[in-house]
């Protein structure tokens, strides 16, 4: 019916603004949280979800995080991909 197809639309576009600020929760729990343990953990949350948002994110924790753990975790989790974008970023981590 037109009914449920309405709320199947609304759950759709609902789970999709629930999964970016999802993301955006574990960005920040990855480079704020004031245990290691947990920062470790938001940055294998992060490598599970999709590839696009997953590679960006995890890029931008091992260039950019504050303690070298947390980078250590996040080059681990890129070096499970498949995707070219790694390679490129572990090349130009290697020339510095």
């Amino acid at each position: 019916s037109a009914s449920t197809q309405v709320k199947k639309d609304a759950v759709f576009w609902l789970g999709q603004e629930v999964s970016r600020l999802a993301g955006e929760a574990l960005q920040d729990l990855a480079n704020s949280d004031p245990e290691v343990e947990v920062q470790k953990q938001a940055v294998f949350a992060i490598s599970q979800r999709r590839n696009d948002e997953s590679i960006t994110s995890l890029m931008r924790i091992a260039r950019e995080h504050s303690n070298p753990a947390v980078r250590q975790q996040a080059v681990f989790w890129l070096g499970q991909k498949r995707d070219p974008r790694v390679l490129d970023f572990f090349e130009q981590l290697l020339k510095k």
